[in-house]
């Protein structure tokens, strides 16, 4: 990486160099993406930190490299990696993963993943979210663009159409950090487009001013009671995946983040995630939750989903992978059925475990979407 990427990831390049001759050299750049609250050393090593760091890997074999393309080739069924456009326009580059089995079976077609990067980090960081994985294992074509506006993501759609054997039925948005927030945006702008959603790290279903990030343009986005409506009616499946100690304080839903947070572009105050929360469960067909002041009613809950998340479900669960909770609320309708899934990480930061990816799948991929009517498919 250069120094402009190194620096993104919240550490200097002096800073990278002096933590690869510690034994879990990433330890500076977990407790820069904490709360401060997260011991990161622990959290190195750690089981899940230990695979993160394993996965980090990925990003020393170079972006466009034959060892690169090795790698995604041979990996679980394969994919075949290539990198599109310009390499010195953001606006322009991105990647693409297909399955191995699209060169042997013409008449298969595949399901079709967008993963979008957090804050412009480079296309190999995005490859340790794990959605690459997933895909290599479920033979699902991933897009992995620089640039995440929605008309950019329309345009790389029509692009897969017309190139690769792409399952219309199922188009996917799938990000982490700032890929959240923007598959946040491009689902509830399409949500006749996206048969799901999952987004992590961000919690977003609300209006955002226009602004600028690495020379890239990002329009000001507005959800409008048009847009929530056609949302609902279509019903449109998430996954909302955070960390209990994300530098953002995204969680409990109750703590109020730093002025520094609340003052930035994407609006994450406390009331401003509670309304984010409940439009996402009005898409999935379920009353809002009335929130209280009291956060004792939420602290001192019987319910440690309820505890870690900062808010009641219909249903919920907690498993164990790497010797990590995960607490799993859903939000279910008068169906009986969860479009809408929140997941809480114990004790991670503000960066994706190597469940992130497979939670994901497991909820979103249970839908399809009718590519002519909108309608939602459940598989």
């Amino acid at each position: 990486m250069d120094q402009e990427k190194e620096t993104k990831l919240g550490l200097t390049t002096e800073e990278v160099e002096e933590n690869r001759e510690t034994e879990f050299g990433l330890s500076g750049l977990f407790q820069a993406m904490s709360d401060g609250e997260c011991d990161a050393l622990a959290l190195a090593k750690s089981k899940e930190g230990l695979l993160m760091q394993e996965r980090m890997g990925i990003m020393a074999l170079g972006e466009d490299t034959p060892e690169s393309k090795a790698f995604w080739a041979g990996y679980e069924k394969g994919l075949r990696k290539e990198l599109h456009g310009d390499p010195k326009d953001i606006n322009s580059r991105w990647a693409s993963y297909v399955p191995v089995a699209a060169e042997t079976d013409p008449t298969r077609k595949f399901p079709l993943i967008f993963c979008l990067h957090g804050a412009h980090n480079p296309i190999q960081l995005t490859e340790t979210y794990g959605v690459a994985h997933v895909a290599a294992r479920e033979e699902c074509i991933v897009i992995a663009p620089e640039n995440e506006n929605l008309d950019h993501i329309l345009a790389l759609y029509e692009y897969a159409k017309a190139h690769y054997p792409v399952d219309l039925s199922r188009v996917y948005t799938v990000g982490y950090s700032f890929g959240g927030f923007m598959s946040a945006r491009n689902a509830l702008a399409r949500p006749d487009l996206f048969a799901a959603a999952g987004m992590g790290g961000m919690l977003f279903a609300g209006d955002v001013i226009a602004h600028d990030l690495d020379t890239q343009f990002y329009p000001e986005y507005k959800l409008t009671e048009e847009m929530l409506q056609k949302a609902e009616s279509l019903e449109l499946p998430a996954l909302l995946f955070m960390g209990e100690h994300e530098m953002l304080r995204l969680l409990p839903l109750w703590n109020e983040p730093t002025p520094e947070i609340r003052g930035g572009v994407i609006p994450l105050s406390c009331a401003d995630k509670q309304k984010a929360f409940n439009n996402w469960r009005r898409v999935g067909g379920c009353a809002p939750y009335a929130f209280t002041e009291n956060k004792k009613v939420y602290a001192e809950h019987g319910d440690p989903v309820v505890r870690s998340i900062g808010a009641e479900f219909e249903r919920t669960e907690v498993r164990e992978y790497n010797e990590r909770k995960y607490f799993i609320g859903d939000s279910v309708n008068a169906h009986g059925e969860c479009l809408f899934r929140t997941v809480a990480c114990e004790g991670m930061i503000h960066w994706p475990t190597t469940m992130f990816a497979e939670l994901v799948w497991e909820h979103i991929s249970k839908f399809a979407r009718d590519p002519e009517t909108g309608k939602l498919i459940r598989l």
